[in-house]
């Protein structure tokens, strides 16, 4: 029983692991070799001066979409949310879909070939001699080829070429062969009337017979031409965070200028009351020595906060306003850092950015009339959901047409050919020698409305 139970408990510990044990999908590599060399951050014990890279907004703002492969977005969607993110293929995904995409919507319209054969071989006893054609043993070896071409119109049309043989070779007492083929060519068209004709409801449904599946060629292109909008929204705020984060940097530098002015000066004033202090002069009181000093300690902490920083989301889009509202709460290195995230480039090379372009000074007046029509023709979030209100007034019209009755007229030719051979022998056949000699004769035609 001891065996048996410690069996049992190195078999559940067995299963333990299995279950336990943690799996990685074995996808396509990527290079991180940018990413393993890359250098560790700037920080206050970082020895010596960095070397200042000067960069210009324009430069900026051409880098960062030069080398993004992705919008980026200082609020973390890439890992919270990588649905989310945004790319320069957003369109083309979108367009190239095979279910909502253009070529997906038109490929219904495509001409499709469809081909089987099927060989048989029955050996079979029957108790009435009337269903084996003379006997009650009937022995048979039977093939059937068919093949299919269709195509869908864009009024809703289809049309078929149809094309059928048939070889039966049978003991039955009955037949005029031992063995016979028969050939037909067939063509068809089915041309909707009213529910699913019409080539509007095409365009906008596509050849969908269920009611809410709207999935046309119109309504796959304002699919995509509703992903643009959103690609120009994505791109209009990267490049609005990009000029946030510079002036964040630029504002970074100031206020650690002015705090290093604040500092030296209290250092100055600490030196001057210390001295006092030392040879017991009117002013260089204890207090007045250690409030000094103090003073100098807090001015020295707010510069190393102004150059290391506290890591806050800073200036970007949507926290308070549409462009961003200014924060300030953060230092030179973290925003330095958020710049360079923002451009796609390496967190750190050994340079440090150091913006080259001053704020502008001068005073700007809109017009209002000029803006309110600008922003009612430009804005791409008007235009998306105006996009999206013709999509669903489609939809709607299309959804209309299933409430009409099924009425199709539908019309079919085929012509017929029958024989011993498939193609006849000899220079004088008979006239069902050969099923292809017969087809060709036209003597076997029929019609159906």
């Amino acid at each position: 029983s001891n065996s048996l139970q410690e069996e049992f408990v190195e078999s559940d510990e067995t299963y333990q692991r299995a279950l336990t044990q943690i799996e990685y999908p074995n996808v396509e590599d990527v290079d991180e070799g940018d990413l393993i060399g890359t250098q560790m951050p700037a920080t206050l014990a970082t020895p010596g001066t960095p070397e200042y890279w000067d960069l210009s907004l324009e430069e900026a703002v051409k880098m960062a979409l030069q080398s993004s492969k992705v919008l980026g977005d200082v609020g973390g969607v890439a890992l919270n949310t990588p649905a989310g993110v945004h790319t320069e293929y957003d369109a083309a995904i979108t367009e190239a879909d095979p279910r909502y995409g253009v070529p997906g919507a038109l490929s219904a319209y495509d001409a499709t070939l469809s081909a089987s054969t099927y060989f048989e071989k029955n050996d079979k006893a029957l108790n009435n001699v009337f269903f084996g054609g003379g006997t009650r043993l009937l022995r048979q070896d039977a093939m059937v080829v068919q093949a299919q071409l269709t195509k869908r119109a864009m009024t809703g049309t289809q049309f078929t070429l149809r094309d059928y043989i048939d070889y039966d070779a049978n003991n039955s007492p009955g037949n005029q062969f031992p063995h016979a083929y028969q050939n037909n060519i067939e063509m068809e068209f089915r041309h909707p009337l009213m529910r699913g004709g019409g080539i509007d409801f095409n365009q906008i449904a596509g050849p969908s017979n269920t009611p809410g599946v709207i999935n046309g060629v119109i309504i796959a292109r304002i699919n995509t031409d509703i992903s643009l909008g959103e690609f120009e929204i994505a791109v209009r705020d990267m490049v609005s965070d990009v000029e946030n984060a510079y002036w964040d940097l630029y504002f970074g530098y100031r206020d650690l200028d002015a705090k290093i002015m604040a500092r030296d000066s209290a250092l100055e004033t600490w030196r001057r009351i210390h001295a006092l202090y030392v040879n017991g002069r009117r002013g260089g009181e204890a207090e007045k020595e250690a409030q000094a000093r103090e003073q100098y300690f807090r001015y020295q902490a707010e510069v190393e906060n102004a150059l290391s920083g506290r890591l806050l989301n800073g200036t970007h889009t949507n926290n308070g306003s549409q462009g961003g509202t200014f924060q300030s709460n953060h230092g030179v290195y973290i925003a330095e850092r958020r710049l360079r995230m923002l451009m796609g480039i390496p967190i750190n090379d050994g340079r440090l950015i150091r913006p080259a372009d001053e704020p502008s000074l001068a005073k700007v007046e809109y017009n209002w009339e000029e803006t309110l029509v600008e922003s009612l023709e430009r804005r791409p979030e008007i235009r998306r959901q105006r996009w999206q209100i013709k999509k669903r007034e489609l939809e709607l019209q299309a959804n209309k047409n299933f409430l009409k009755p099924e009425l199709d007229l539908i019309g079919r030719y085929r012509w017929r050919g029958f024989g011993k051979n498939f193609l006849a022998e000899g220079s004088n056949p008979g006239p069902y020698d050969g099923a292809l000699n017969s087809l060709f004769d036209g003597n076997l035609q029929e019609w159906q409305m």
